[in-house]
This record gives C-alpha cells, sequence and structure tokens, in this order.
C-alpha cells in the first residue's frame, strides 16, 4: 500500500525576517514532507489516491496532468510506482532534452508514460487515455491537475489544526487553487478570523478565484478569496531579476530555500505587502511553505 505521508510539517519563526519587517514571522514547511519530495502535492495526492481506494480498490492505471516539470505529476509517479500502478502523465510543455536533471529524471525513473502535448490538447487526451483502459477492462484514477479535488481540500483543512494558534495571516501560493481552498475551509472549521492569502504563480485574479470558489465549501463566502496577481512575474515558471535577487537574500537572511515558480513569488508578494503595510507591523504571520525546488534543477530555468 501506499506510504501514509509524515506529519505535521515542521513550523518554525524566521527569526531574522521577522526583525527586518517588523512582523512575528513563521513559515510551515510543507517542502520538509519526506515523502516524494513533493510540498503540498503530497497532502492533496495522498488524499486523493486514499479516498479512491478505499472506494473502488486499488487502480490498475492512474492519469494526471501538469506542466512539462510539474512537481504534481512527479508525486503522482512516485506514488504510482510504490502501489504498483500504471502512471500516464499529460504534460503541457517541452520536453526536457536531458534524463538526468528535474522532475523529468523522477518521471522515467519511476517508469511513467509521458504525453507532451498542447495546453488546449490536456483535456482530450486524458479522455481518450481513460477510454482506452476502460476498453481494456482496466480501472482508472483520475487526478485533477495540481490535486484539484475536493479531497485535496479537506487534506488541507486538516493541516490548519496543525498550527497551534490562530496567526492574523497565512500567506502561500496559489496554483490551481486547492490548496488555498482547504486552507480557507481549516480557518473556518477552527473559527479563526485568519486571512488566507493566496500569491499567484501563473493565473490572472479573476480566474485564479473563480477556481477557488469552485472548492469551497458551502458557507464560505466568496468575499474571503484573497488572490493576488501582482507577483507573477510574466506567469508560469517565469521571473526576473528583481525575483532573483529577493530570493537570494532570503535565503542569505534564513537559510530558508524558495524556488522562482512558487514560494520566492509568494514570499516577495508577502514582502511587498508588508511593505505596503496592508500587513500591519506586529503581525503574527504563516508563511506556508508548499514545496516546489526540484524545478530549480530542471531546464525550463534560463539565465538571466
Amino acid at each position: 500500500m501506499i506510504a501514509t505521508p509524515t506529519y505535521p510539517s515542521p513550523l518554525h519563526q524566521l527569526k531574522r525576517l521577522s526583525g527586518v519587517w517588523g512582523i512575528d514571522l513563521w513559515a510551515k514547511r510543507d517542502d520538509l514532507i519526506p515523502q516524494y519530495i513533493g510540498g503540498n502535492k503530497v497532502r492533496k495526492t495522498f488524499a486523493i489516491l486514499q479516498s479512491y481506494i478505499l472506494n473502488f480498490g486499488l487502480p490498475k492505471v492512474i492519469i494526471t496532468n501538469g506542466g512539462a516539470e510539474s512537481n504534481h505529476a512527479r508525486v503522482v509517479a512516485l506514488m504510482g510506482a510504490q502501489l504498483g500502478c500504471q502512471v500516464h502523465l499529460v504534460l503541457h510543455g517541452q520536453e526536457s532534452e536531458t534524463s538526468t536533471v528535474g522532475n523529468s529524471f523522477f518521471y522515467r525513473s519511476a517508469g511513467a508514460i509521458t504525453h507532451y502535448v498542447t495546453s488546449q490538447e490536456i483535456g482530450p487526451t486524458i479522455e481518450r487515455l481513460e477510454q482506452g483502459c476502460v476498453e481494456k477492462g482496466q480501472s482508472v484514477c483520475v487526478i485533477p491537475g495540481g490535486g484539484h479535488a475536493a479531497e485535496g481540500v479537506e487534506a488541507y483543512a486538516e493541516a490548519v489544526a496543525e498550527l497551534p494558534v490562530a496567526p492574523d495571516y497565512i500567506v502561500h501560493a496559489s496554483g490551481t487553487g486547492g490548496t488555498q481552498a482547504g486552507l480557507l475551509a481549516g480557518v473556518e472549521q477552527q473559527g479563526w478570523n485568519t486571512a488566507v492569502v493566496g500569491i499567484s504563480v501563473a493565473r490572472m485574479k479573476q480566474r485564479g478565484i473563480e477556481e477557488v470558489v469552485k472548492l469551497l465549501p458551502a458557507g464560505i463566502s466568496e468575499e474571503r478569496v484573497d488572490f493576488r496577481d501582482e507577483y507573477r512575474f510574466g506567469g508560469y515558471e517565469q521571473y526576473g531579476p528583481e525575483l532573483m535577487a529577493f530570493v537570494q537574500s532570503v535565503i542569505r537572511a534564513e537559510g530558508i530555500p524558495l524556488d522562482l515558480t512558487y514560494t520566492g513569488k509568494a514570499m516577495f508578494g508577502l514582502a511587498q505587502l508588508v511593505e505596503a503595510g496592508e500587513i500591519a507591523p506586529g503581525s503574527h504571520v504563516v508563511f506556508w511553505h508548499t514545496g516546489g525546488l526540484l524545478n530549480l534543477q530542471s531546464s525550463v530555468y534560463k539565465e538571466i
């Protein structure tokens, strides 16, 4: 069976940044969940697969989608390998030219079958693969990209309970929206007034809010969704000199690893909100580190 991930993830204060920024800053280190080196993708994917297995038994085939160097796809490939399932990864973007770096190394090593397509071809390709498996009599578990599903939301609602006290803010990198919906649900379940701020890694504001709202449990207002698209640096896997310099400064200050696709943008957004006074001095802030570090080893990043 699939290995149960190790929770809770560590929580520790970022003392130097707290002093510089004038806030009480803590990091919730989901990047340090040891299984699959997958950050927030571990919580969501494990919950989705566990639910499927409990209801239908072990699938013969698992299908999911993501970017060419998707952390989510890597986690699915590794979990699938552990379960003995055949895994199909429908990926948009350029296939890596090398087989020894980034997430592509793990796709190949785990025996996953990769399908590189355009963004418009993702849905039809998944449907074709699923139909082909059904025709062969194979059971199929289709996992939405990024773990964007109700089970993933519940996994993050439960994760909020790992915090010992209610912070004023939780700030995190928001991609497909499942993590943000889950954090909002968890805050609601705890009866806290904590503001959950999602820093977009790719999507524009309207689309980002819509995707979070789709997964919000009943009773949580759309007005609670704080989704910021000002710090995207051009979109997914895009960055610039300002972000690079900022990430390096945080690493020097705290020794905490950040990447340029997800967590670097989220921490940059947090710094900007503090500087603008939106996050007041003395606020208790939890930076939810969602992982993504293997992206730095991939060929998607170009020198600047």
